[in-house]
């Protein structure tokens, strides 16, 4: 019995073994390259890092019902939170439609976010208005890649 199993064991491993060569390591990454400058590269990290902090603080302060630190976070992330004098000047020109409309609508949503808390929304209305913004950070993310010039 023992000598059957080994041989049964060394069949499947001969027939095996080629497709396991055969099989890729990683799939291609088929994103769209976002060509930026190291400069506009580590703006877009640092506002993306911006988002992610502020939809914690907002999430917590919706559990807490502190509609107040809501509205002023959500509005610090808005069209308006972001001086345009901290935005290099070579980005606009590199900004495509589909990369301007995902932008504005998680910039857009933001601002929702801070019109709805100071209106006295609830918290479910608040999360389910995150759930929006997070919408299209996660449409950039699967269409975008940053490559550094």
């Amino acid at each position: 019995m023992l000598k059957f199993a080994r041989n049964l064991m060394i069949l499947i491993a001969i027939i095996a073994l080629p497709s396991l060569r055969a099989a890729p390591t990683f799939a291609e990454d088929t994103r769209e390259p976002a060509v930026r400058t190291a400069v506009e590269r580590e703006f877009i990290l640092g506002q993306m890092r911006l988002f992610l902090s502020s939809i914690q603080v907002i999430l917590s302060a919706a559990a807490e019902g502190d509609m107040k630190t809501v509205a002023a976070e959500a509005a610090a992330r808005g069209r308006k939170g972001t001086p345009a004098s901290s935005i290099p000047p070579t980005m606009k020109a590199k900004e495509t439609a589909a990369w301007t409309g995902l932008m504005g609508g998680a910039r857009g949503g933001f601002d929702a976010i801070a019109d709805a808390a100071a209106a006295g929304a609830t918290p479910q209305d608040i999360t389910g208005r995150v759930g929006d913004v997070m919408r299209n950070c996660v449409a950039c993310h699967q269409s975008y890649r940053l490559v550094q010039e």
